[in-house]
């Protein structure tokens, strides 16, 4: 059985009316937790992130095999793998091809995983991001094209559909792609190389932030009024929708240091 310092992993059977489903639970100090299905890959993601914080498993050290997890958690490979995926975008683990998944970063002498989750100069991250991409939208306002439209529209829809179904590698790269189409919509080569460059930090920051699945908040009504604005070559609005976008991850970083 996959037991470790917090407890042990266990299954169950619960029977409703109509069906017959096999629910999880994490055995804990204190008490029973059923593991509802509502978002399988959060689900998981909350279960390794448990097993990590832990500290039965120290830097190095290799997980069990993919066939092995998904008996464990009563999940399909494809949930395995995005949880797997996510973890290693995040920096927590590092997937060696033929050989297995190892943990890449030290989690022994931590209070808690969540103190790393945060680079600690997220807030120059976010002020460099405030700085580009208030100027980028207001600038792709009164540039763009349909096709520049047509490229963002598709990817802001990709990112919808991968958040909804769990997908969160995807969703991240999505969501980082639609904010590189909106400065490409410039139509400005420096503004786009430099962007570029704050962008490739991104994947890890977006992935750590999604591992706080409880207080983790989907901005799509934000990214959808960029969107909106843009088309409509309304600046201030734009500019508006992208605070308020910016803001709201900010607000989760304080949020998370209490």
């Amino acid at each position: 059985m996959f037991d470790f310092e917090l407890g042990k992993l266990t299954r169950n059977t619960q029977i409703s009316s109509t069906i017959q489903e096999e629910v999880l639970f994490i055995s804990t100090p204190l008490g029973l937790k059923a593991v509802q299905r509502r978002r399988l890959v959060d689900e998981v993601l909350d279960q390794l992130m448990a097993l990590i914080e832990s500290g039965q498993y120290q830097q190095g050290a290799k997980l069990p095999a993919e066939p092995e997890l998904m008996k464990l958690l009563s999940v399909g490979r494809s949930t395995v793998r995005e949880a797997v995926k996510v973890l290693m975008h995040a920096g927590f683990l590092e997937v060696r091809q033929g050989d297995g998944t190892y943990i890449q970063k030290p989690v022994a002498d931590l209070e808690s995983v969540r103190a790393t989750i945060v680079p600690q100069n997220l807030e120059q991250v976010l002020e460099v991001r405030r700085m580009l991409e208030c100027e980028a939208v207001g600038l792709a306002a009164l540039r763009r094209t349909s096709h520049d439209l047509q490229r963002m529209r598709a990817l802001l829809d990709q990112r919808n559909e991968y958040l909804q179904e769990g997908r969160y590698a995807e969703y991240v790269a999505s969501d980082i792609a639609f904010h590189i189409a909106v400065v490409e919509s410039c139509h400005n080569d420096v503004f786009t190389a430099m962007y570029r460059v704050i962008a490739e930090g991104l994947k890890q920051l977006l992935s750590q932030l999604i591992l706080d699945t409880q207080a983790y908040e989907d901005n799509t009504e934000y990214h959808e009024g960029i969107y909106r604005a843009i088309e409509a070559q309304d600046q201030e609005a734009a500019q508006r929708y992208t605070i308020q976008n910016l803001d709201a991850v900010a607000a989760w970083h304080s949020r998370s240091l209490k």
